[in-house]
């Protein structure tokens, strides 16, 4: 089956780029007259180091090329909150207690490198996830242990009840189930560089952090909707302008971009634009701030209140992003499960400190002052971090914006050397994929409010122990509303990911997780 795509691949805001005369441009080559049937593309934005998501380095970008390599065992959800779509798992079964997963597979298939995929391979993986000092290794914790019940059933135990499993074996790199018998030939290290799945594409050459070049894999169990005769993905700048450009000149075929991290100048230039096309996603990512509630001055309460009365939230959203985002009044995007009723306008009527300088100055003034440092890791992080100082300005409060890189933002969240910083999350409609923050027993989390406020923890726990969506409702609006009483992780804005792309590209698969080619075709 296919993933769903139709509303995705329809939903398309603007045209963009430079006129192109060839089909897909410089980085396209579909023959004409075959509807592109034997076309390669080149994409933008790879820099991934290994593909083994049983590997250290390993990160989560990685996935939708993964997918396109491995395979996926589940696929989301054709509608919002509906049933996983079977792809490479046939279906599967929750005892009625959650403590046992019964996963049937597909029979017939084959991994590239000619060996079965079956049972005894799957349960070789999520072992191995199991023990991997890998990101990986964070779904399985659940996990028992897991058998081969058949030679096509794969029957999982937990150690508690736990309704998430097929969730995370459809969004996250525990779908990704490599050939054990070419694992164990080259080890870890090499098998990155050159994994062997059971997916539609096969690697050709691999240069890691440079480019990676696939072809269709001939034995690939649906093999009659891949289309394309080859995928190249290339190293282009992270900076989201010179992404478009790629696009626009033709140099590369279709790059992906996050709308709450990119120049609204950007996506203004991609929509004036009349040639290629600009895709937007789910309204599932959002940018926040986090804040270390052990450390002065958010150790009291009164200044995180401050902040939230001193943020102009629609401000950002309309002036400084300029429509391109919506205003975020809880963690998580206005298109996620669970989101509160009446959309952005509900969240904000139920929002507990509206926007009200009065108010916040009154906070300021009673702490006697409030000064603190917020970090961000640059780009456009700064420039909305440097907006947001100037409201806090009207309310007397002194921020100071600084800089970091990624790595120096983790360790100041793991050690709680930070105050506060300006982060962002989400990108998948369900919200438990998203709770390193919420969580006492993460980097992330161990200097937030959660060690003093067991609740919220709590909380999500008993969402991910049941089945039933209007118990995962109630719970999920309740965590938020528990987080914004508590004035914490203060939510600012969210909206999709973008992606810029050829307009002879088409069935591009835009899943949850990123854009995947499997069924993708050139038209011209």
């Amino acid at each position: 089956m296919r993933r769903r795509n139709v509303l995705l691949r329809l939903a398309l805001v603007a045209s963009v780029g430079l006129a192109l005369t060839a089909c897909g441009g410089s980085g396209g080559n579909g023959a004409a007259g075959n509807g592109g049937a034997d076309g390669k593309i080149t994409i933008g934005g790879y820099n991934n180091k290994t593909l083994d998501p049983g590997g250290t380095g390993y990160i989560s970008k990685a996935v939708p090329i993964s997918l396109d390599i491995y395979g996926s065992l589940f696929d989301p959800p054709k509608e919002k909150g509906g049933d996983f779509v079977p792809d490479l798992a046939t279906g599967y079964k929750y005892s009625d207690d959650l403590k046992t997963l019964t996963i049937d597979l597909r029979q017939g298939v084959t991994f590239s490198d000619g060996t079965p995929f079956n049972a005894e391979a799957v349960v070789y993986n999520f072992e191995r996830y199991k023990s991997a000092e890998s990101p990986n290794a964070q779904y399985f914790k659940q996990m028992a242990s897991v058998t081969a019940s058949g030679e096509h059933q794969v029957t999982m135990t937990f150690s508690e009840p736990t309704a998430t499993m097929v969730a995370f074996l459809t969004y996250t790199p525990a779908t990704l189930i490599a050939s054990p018998t070419a694992h164990k030939k080259v080890g870890q290290q090499q098998f990155g560089l050159k994994p062997v799945g059971a997916g539609p594409f096969e690697i050709v050459s691999h240069k890691p952090g440079e480019e990676l070049i696939l072809k269709p894999f001939e034995k690939y169990w649906d093999r009659s909707n891949v289309h394309l005769a080859e995928i190249k993905y290339i190293n282009t700048s992270p900076e989201a302008q010179v992404s478009y450009q790629h696009v626009a000149s033709g140099s590369i075929d279709s790059v992906q971009v996050s709308g709450v991290s990119t120049p609204p100048n950007v996506l203004d230039d991609a929509k004036a634009n009349q040639e290629i096309a600009t895709i937007a996603g789910e309204n599932t990512l959002y940018a926040f701030l986090p804040i270390n509630t052990y450390k002065p001055p958010f150790n009291r309460p009164e200044a995180r209140q401050a902040i939230n009365y001193c943020t102009d939230r629609e401000s950002i959203a309309k002036n400084v992003q300029r429509g391109w985002v919506t205003p975020a009044y809880v963690l998580a995007g206005a298109d996620s499960l669970y989101y509160p009723d009446g959309g952005v306008d509900g969240a904000k009527a139920q929002f507990p400190y509206p926007f009200d300088p009065v108010k916040g100055k009154a906070l300021v003034d009673q702490l006697g002052g409030l000064e603190f440092t917020l970090l961000n890791i640059g780009g456009h992080s700064q420039v909305i971090s440097n907006a947001l100082a100037q409201q806090w300005q009207q309310c007397g409060i002194k921020a100071q914006v600084k800089a970091v890189q990624g790595p120096q933002l983790s360790e100041a969240y793991s050690d709680g050397t930070y105050q506060m910083a300006y982060a962002f999350s989400g990108g998948i409609n369900d919200p438990q994929f998203y709770t390193s923050f919420q969580s006492p027993s993460t980097p992330q989390g161990k200097h937030g409010f959660a060690r003093e406020h067991p609740e919220v923890p709590e909380l999500i726990q008993s969402a991910n122990q049941t089945l039933d969506p209007a118990a995962r409702q109630t719970t999920w609006r309740k965590v938020w509303s528990t987080m914004n009483d508590l004035a914490v992780d203060i939510p600012i804005i969210s909206g999709p990911n973008y992606t810029f792309q050829s307009k002879c590209l088409a069935d591009v698969d835009f899943a949850a997780v990123g854009a995947q080619f499997k069924s993708a075709r050139l038209t011209c």
